[in-house]
């Protein structure tokens, strides 16, 4: 991959603009990553602390990462049966979209001449303009050893590419209207772009799960700025509160206890919402093994909770009502319809339910009224699922 770091009229480097909270770069990286990119090559006029970074996510991916001045230099890393892709400096494109222009082999992106040339990209002959990515054959950057040593390296190579007879593939221009393909000249569109991908990334939670609903909209709030660390720290807030709940709950104070559950479930709820979102924005997967994880790990909070304070000669009865109750959640959780699924799984409404129950003494009371609702619901799916036609 190359990538030209030229300046914006502000003097920051477009490849160093962000967008959700990274480096337009480092999107590009994982653009030539998806195009199954080994080594990483930017062409730039010195090194710098953003180039650091990049070099570190580079290498973490375990790819190669060089930094070129020129064209000659470039010359020296490449060999004749190498692929080479071609990235321009501040373009955004949408991954899938690139996969499927250039999953299946080399090619010229290439856009309407208007269009493109409106949009701010290259004209490459009389009716298209070159839609900012090549993907070609490697042989042909041995060339650039011939030109001047200040030649505009990228440009160059689009030239070449075209020379040698690398195909057109076609672009529409509907992608430059929609923002999924994007050339960055100015704040504002980039802002844009960058409005779109976390509304299409957010996860749709109904407000059937009310505890879910919420923390996937305050996790869309906080963005871009909460996601890099916020699940962090929002995951940290929730173990505080898991672990107040469970000191408190073995003094037995129960509405404490089951507050700071409360809390604790919905900075946990929250964690996985900025986790999941930031996942699903940079299309490095949905984080689902991770959620089974923390609903685990929040049963069995809640089982302390709820059972606490226990000795040898309570403990069964402690136990029962609440261990009842947490397996028939989970039960009803895989037998209810996909649109009820996330209401049994929010433990944070459980836990609003159970802190009422708790301030006017009924805790359970409640519990076992959940455990019959919960069991009507589980019997009711089974029998609807075990009619068949004679």
């Amino acid at each position: 991959m190359l990538s030209t770091l030229e300046l914006t009229p502000g003097g920051r480097a477009r490849a160093f603009q962000r967008l959700g909270g990274r480096f337009l770069l480092s999107w590009q990286v994982d653009l030539a990553r998806d195009l199954g990119c080994s080594r990483i090559v930017c062409l730039a006029e010195a090194e710098s602390e953003q180039l650091d970074e990049i070099r570190e996510q580079v290498e973490d991916l375990g790819l190669e990462f060089h930094m070129v001045r020129g064209p000659l230099p470039l010359v020296g890393l490449l060999t004749a049966d190498q692929e080479l892709v071609v990235i321009a400096d501040g373009l955004v494109a949408d991954r899938e979209l690139v996969r499927e222009l250039l999953g299946q082999g080399r090619g010229v992106v290439a856009l309407p001449d208007d269009a493109g040339i409106e949009a701010g990209f290259e004209r490459i002959d009389a009716s298209h303009a070159w839609g900012g990515i090549i993907v070609t054959r490697a042989n042909i950057a041995q060339q650039l050893a011939d030109m001047p040593p200040d030649s505009d390296a990228i440009s160059l190579l689009l030239r070449l590419a075209l020379q040698a007879g690398t195909r057109l593939i076609p672009l529409d221009e509907e992608a430059l209207e929609s923002g999924d393909w994007l050339l960055v000249r100015e704040r504002a569109a980039l802002a844009q772009r960058e409005e779109t991908l976390l509304d299409r990334s957010v996860e749709q939670v109904s407000w059937t799960a009310p505890g879910l609903a919420l923390s996937r909209r305050l996790a869309r709030s906080l963005a871009p700025d909460g996601l890099e660390r916020g699940g962090t720290i929002a995951m940290g807030l929730g173990a505080l509160g898991l672990v107040g709940a469970i000191a408190s709950a073995g003094y037995d104070y129960a509405f404490p206890a089951v507050a700071s559950f409360l809390a604790g479930s919905f900075a946990i709820a929250s964690s996985e919402a900025l986790t999941r979102l930031k996942a699903r924005m940079r299309g490095s997967g949905d984080g689902k093994s991770r959620a089974r994880y923390l609903q685990s790990l929040l049963d069995i909070a809640l089982l302390a909770v709820l059972a606490l304070p226990a000795t040898a000669y309570n403990a069964l009865d402690r136990l029962f009502l609440p261990l009842m109750l947490i397996g028939l959640l989970r039960l009803v959780a895989t037998l209810a319809p996909a649109r009820w699924e996330n209401a049994w799984r929010d433990r944070t409404s459980v836990a609003l339910v159970l802190l009422i129950a708790a301030w006017f003494g009924s805790l359970e009371q409640i519990m076992a009224m959940l455990c019959v609702a919960t069991l009507g619901f589980c019997l009711f799916f089974r029998r609807k699922s075990q009619i068949t036609l004679a």
